[in-house]
């Protein structure tokens, strides 16, 4: 007999509680048959008082929501057995219920509660707590950490913000190429891996979703110059728009006669400008030959003494920027201007090249002579005549350049009738 109990034991050990409960009413009805069978031989009395007490526990282990199987012992004690607390005896049936009862306490205090997954921080909380910090602290550029803080503006401009942990590689995806400025996804995705990878560092994360996302692919324009009918066309509108403030044309046109690149002229401050000498300091930052001086032409002192005189010349937005420009000529970039100056130093002031290109901040002048230098987009007609020498198709485009600077100096006669100049 205990041959077989043990077997059966065995057998609960790996059964769901569903299961050990079924087997053990089908054992417990058996059993009741057989002892029917038994005490009705014995005495009928012995065998009700069994029923009664089997039939409690059975309602109590039900209560409880445990299984196992009970038996009256010899000495009158009632046993109760399954696989997690062994066996269990009582005098009665409110024993043997208070013995379980501790069983169960006891259990539950020592079942061993999975740790709490660790919540990491918002997107938001970590960049403006641990993250802005970090950059701040490197030294970086006051235009290098405008521009951070300007992309992360947009993403939460665009309910990009969530916990850390939170972040699937696919929504970041997603949201990446869902956007129409391949540029500006491209500068995000770097940005966001980056939070991610310091967030790693810091112990905050284990992977980085950026890791397994494609790329963003973006499709440079080589940048062009503005055809010298084309200049015409942008400065008469520009000086006739009255939408346009004073100092926001200056800002046009000190780029356009300086050939800087667009945050470089927004970041010039009053302590870069030696009117003396007519130097100026331009506060580059991409690459290392950016930071430079170059010659504070006499149009360019104009646009920066007409300009703000508070420290900072410029203060225009980029949206700003972008929106005039757009308006005003179609066909080009705003940095197709810095394109113009090159151009226009180079093959119609005829600069050295290496001069040109220390003015521009480039890191060596092939830069300057194959990226912005575009003869023939000054004057396509003239450049394809085969019937003139290069000095005569110079000398037309110095006509054509010169018409521009006057159209540029009779715009600053005019500001000076109503904003004399400092």
């Amino acid at each position: 007999m205990d041959e077989l109990q043990d077997y059966f034991k065995n057998i609960l050990a790996h059964l769901d509680d569903m299961a050990k409960r079924t087997i053990f009413m089908m054992g417990f009805k058996y059993g009741q048959e057989k002892s029917r069978e038994q005490c009705a031989a014995d005495g009928g009395d012995d065998f009700q008082l069994l029923q009664d007490t089997k039939a409690e526990v059975e309602k109590m282990i039900i209560e409880l929501h445990i299984s196992g199987n009970v038996r009256e012992r010899k000495n009158g004690l009632i046993e109760f057995r399954n696989p997690q607390f062994g066996s269990v005896y009582g005098r009665d049936v409110e024993e043997l219920r208070q013995k379980l009862e501790q069983k169960i306490r006891y259990e539950k205090a020592h079942i061993k509660k999975p740790e709490k997954k660790k919540k990491s921080p918002l997107l938001s909380e970590y960049f403006e707590q641990v993250y802005l910090p970090y950059k701040e602290a490197q030294s970086r550029a006051e235009s290098t950490i405008k521009g951070i803080k300007y992309n992360y503006k947009f993403l939460m401009d665009s309910g990009f913000d969530k916990p850390l942990s939170d972040y699937t590689a696919k929504e970041i995806e997603e949201f990446l190429f869902s956007m129409k400025q391949t540029r500006k996804a491209q500068i995000l995705q770097g940005m966001l891996n980056n939070i991610f990878n310091k967030a790693i560092t810091d112990g905050v994360l284990q992977t980085n979703p950026c890791d397994t996302i494609e790329k963003v692919e973006h499709d440079t324009d080589d940048g062009k110059a503005l055809s010298f009918e084309d200049q015409e066309l942008f400065f008469t509108r520009l000086f006739a728009d009255a939408s346009v403030k004073l100092d926001e044309k200056c800002y046009f046109l000190f780029v356009y006669l300086t050939g800087t690149r667009r945050d470089e002229a927004r970041n010039i401050r009053d302590s870069d400008i030696d009117y003396k000498n007519s130097v100026i300091h331009i506060p580059g930052t991409k690459t290392d030959g950016s930071d430079r001086y170059m010659p504070l032409f006499p149009l360019a002192e104009k646009a920066l003494r007409f300009a703000n005189t508070d420290g900072k010349p410029f203060h225009i937005y980029c949206e700003r920027i972008y929106k005039i420009f757009n308006r005003l000529i179609k066909g080009y970039r705003l940095h197709d201007l810095r394109h113009s100056f090159g151009t226009i130093q180079i093959c119609v002031e005829k600069i050295d090249p290496k001069t040109v290109s220390l003015w521009m901040g480039h890191t060596n002048t092939q830069t300057t002579l194959n990226t912005y230098t575009h003869p023939e987009q000054l004057d396509r007609a003239l450049f394809l005549r085969g019937d003139m020498q290069n000095p005569e198709k110079t000398a037309i485009l110095r006509q054509k350049y010169q018409k521009i600077l006057e159209l540029i100096s009779a715009f600053f006669d005019r500001c000076t009738q109503t904003v004399p100049i400092l």
